[in-house]
């Protein structure tokens, strides 16, 4: 693997003001699929009701074309979240259903199978119209370490993005978000990784070289003294507070999120001739854990 700072990152920090933020994962949420009746929650600032969601096509990869999870990792302890998506997605988990949002996501595109957790973009057959998918694990905390196993078909117009966001969406970008990973080159050769805070957005970021057509493991662990990421289990990225102007998230717990957004223009360019009719993120674990 080519990644693009140092054994330690700290040569490669800058200020990215130019770097647009990472799409709002918040507009409206639906509840995992249900048979349940439609209720009303609320997540952070948002309000969405629980709905089924239909099976999406994905790319419908054998699980064993990922790999099982490593082992935890020292002083971690065990994880208060390790889903393999072995089953229907749990009533912990929010699908996005916001056809008129910025990027628009469709909870028909939401799909599991195989073990894994299909995001799609394309046509959704709900609402007639080129839109994307996402999900969020509902439960927030504040500080942890986050490990997501994941991969994303080529394609212009879409990007794959793993992220944490504040509770409340009201609340960025004040309190920061936390950027594990945004795929938006259409090859997806190429990663950028961000950590915003304060009210006049201030980032932190650097890009790195890597084929997420193939399986990897993004992970961070954000703790009160630095932000620190890892590919394949190998620290690449270290922010502590003296290399962003505002300090630190510290503020507010956060939920995980996992996007494939629909983008034209700087974000992850148009659809194009080559952009398949649907493009898909397979997810096929993730793991969360409490901060020591």
């Amino acid at each position: 693997m080519a990644c693009g700072t140092d054994s330690e990152g700290a040569a490669a920090l800058e200020e990215r003001h130019q770097i647009p933020a990472t799409a709002s994962p918040t507009p409206s949420v639906s509840g995992a699929p249900s048979s349940s009746a439609p209720a009303e929650q609320r997540l952070g600032a948002a309000t969405y009701l629980t709905a089924p969601a239909s099976p999406a096509p994905s790319s419908a990869a054998p699980k064993a074309a990922a790999a099982a999870a490593p082992p935890n990792p020292a002083g971690w302890g065990s994880p208060v979240l390790f889903e393999d998506f072995a089953g229907p997605l749990s009533g912990k988990w929010g699908v996005y259903d916001s056809p008129n949002g910025t990027p628009a996501r469709a909870n028909d595109l939401v799909s599991v199978s195989g073990g894994m957790l299909h995001l799609a973009g394309g046509v959704s057959p709900k609402y007639g119209k080129d839109i994307g998918s996402g999900v969020m694990y509902l439960p927030a905390q504040k500080y942890g370490r986050y490990e997501v196993r994941f991969r994303t078909m080529a394609g212009s117009g879409y990007g794959a993005v793993v992220l944490l966001w504040p509770q409340n969406n009201d609340d960025w970008p004040t309190v920061g978000e936390i950027d594990l990973a945004e795929v938006t080159t259409a090859d997806r050769r190429e990663f950028g990784t961000f950590l915003h805070h304060g009210s006049a957005n201030h980032q932190v970021g650097t890009t790195s070289a890597v084929d997420f057509t193939k399986f990897h493991t993004i992970a961070v662990e954000w703790l009160p003294n630095r932000v620190t990421y890892f590919l394949d289990g190998k620290k690449f990225f270290n922010v502590t507070a003296d290399k962003i102007e505002t300090g630190l998230p510290d503020e507010s717990a956060m939920n995980l999120a996992l996007q494939l957004d629909q983008g034209c223009g700087d974000y992850a360019g148009c659809r194009n001739a080559s952009t398949p009719s649907r493009v898909v993120m397979d997810v096929d674990w993730v793991r969360i854990y409490q901060a020591p």
